[in-house]
């Protein structure tokens, strides 16, 4: 069955089959993304060429075909994203197949390398795609020109004048985060490193991190009428729609704007959110109330981004429909974004909600012995009651008295 290039989407990815013999279809957006789909299932995998050696003296190694994972472990922007990445890597004469680095030529790594290895440590253990972005985000905002120069050979003193340095420049929690990142890979380092006298203790060790306020504020309950009021004031009905669907289910703010219309299971009143950020599935109990909320979302989205796979789309500087990226209002920008998870999750103690069904409404971890023996899905019932109590005292509170 051959396909030809084509800009490859959730539904139309969804919508191939294999009855056959397997096939590959192109990506006409990102050259070198294909999918690859047989009997058993449908993988995204990078096809280009490798060449090394200097400028004007380049030659063809092979052609290198590398398996990003399957549509189950991926969504579609996740795999264009990882493709990248690794098209960079090969256009640097990178093998993305070739074996690991030895474990103990650790002590050899340059700061880039160290960052490259804890990102491929974070994907083996299934952390979010956004969390290994930010990460890679960080090095190369804050260390850039630290990328060449061995770990071995960053000192103390250098950790210390960085973080004083971003500090200055960026402010002090941006600069808490890098070197904390920085501690993170290091640690990397440290436990694969064979000869550990070859690599001297982590530098980051010697920073004093900045005292930084808590960011964690949540909106009170009398300040939700007015909360409320400005919500429908804004001028796009689905942003509308998505702040107030943020609010009723405290879902993070990144997970909100990226859901898919694949995902929803309203005659069952749940999204299934196939990967949260702990790395596992989550059905996300609806309230009646909610339910009717997904239905508006669909119904605008229908009128305005006719055929997206998103809930809560939005268009490009070329017009071009996409998820939704901005999670803040400019008008509210300290009242829209994950203050929303903070403020259900208080307003959740405040309306008296079993302290587990809270945790699991909200896909936290439930702590001690509870985690081991509590399924979610079994309690999936009563979680939908415990929803529509959390619904029906935030929309008690947001409904100015008459």
């Amino acid at each position: 069955m051959a396909i030809p290039p084509t800009k490859l989407t959730e539904v139309f990815i969804r919508d191939l089959t294999c009855e056959d013999k397997p096939f590959v279809v192109r990506d006409t957006m990102i050259k070198g993304l294909m999918i690859a789909v047989n009997k058993h299932s449908k993988s995204y995998k990078v096809q280009r060429d490798l060449w090394v050696g200097q400028r004007g003296r380049r030659r063809k190694v092979k052609t290198v075909r590398h398996t990003l994972g399957t549509t189950l472990e991926l969504t579609l922007d996740d795999a264009r994203t990882r493709a990248m990445e690794v098209i960079a890597q090969i256009k640097q004469g990178v093998d993305p197949n070739a074996p690991a680095v030895a474990e103990s030529r650790a002590q050899m790594w340059t700061v880039q390398q160290m960052f490259d290895e804890y990102a491929e440590d974070l994907r083996t253990r299934e952390c979010a795609q956004r969390t290994i972005l930010d990460v890679l985000a960080q090095r190369d905002r804050y260390l850039a020109d630290w990328n060449t120069i061995p770990i071995s050979e960053i000192t103390r003193t250098m950790a210390r004048e960085r973080h004083r340095r971003i500090s200055t420049q960026h402010g002090k929690a941006a600069a808490n985060s890098a070197m904390r990142v920085f501690k993170a890979a290091y640690n990397l380092a440290l436990r694969v490193v064979d000869d550990v006298d070859l690599l001297p203790g982590n530098p980051v060790q010697a920073v004093t991190f900045n005292r930084v306020r808590s960011s964690n504020r949540v909106m009170m309950p009398d300040e939700l009428p007015d909360w409320w009021r400005r919500i429908q004031e804004l001028p796009n009905p689905l942003r509308r729609t998505m702040h107030t669907l943020g609010l009723f289910s405290g879902l993070r703010p990144g997970k909100l704007v990226s859901l898919q219309r694949d995902w929803l299971r309203l005659d069952e009143r749940a999204i299934s959110i196939p990967k949260m950020k702990s790395g596992e599935p989550f059905d996300l109990p609806l309230s009646s109330y909610m339910v009717g909320l997904v239905h508006e979302a669909v119904g605008r989205g229908d009128v305005l981004y006719p055929g997206s796979p998103w809930l809560f789309p939005t268009r490009n500087t070329q017009g071009q429909v996409k998820a939704t990226t901005t999670w803040r209002e400019r008008t509210l920008p300290g009242e829209t974004g994950h203050i929303l998870r903070h403020t259900y999750r208080t307003l959740a103690q405040r309306v008296g909600i079993n302290k587990i069904d809270a945790r699991l409404l909200l896909d936290h971890k439930v702590p001690g012995i509870d985690g081991v023996y509590i399924h979610e899905k079994a309690l999936f019932d009563r979680l939908l009651e415990s929803q529509e109590q959390m619904t029906a005292a935030i929309l008690e509170l947001i409904t100015p008295e008459q």
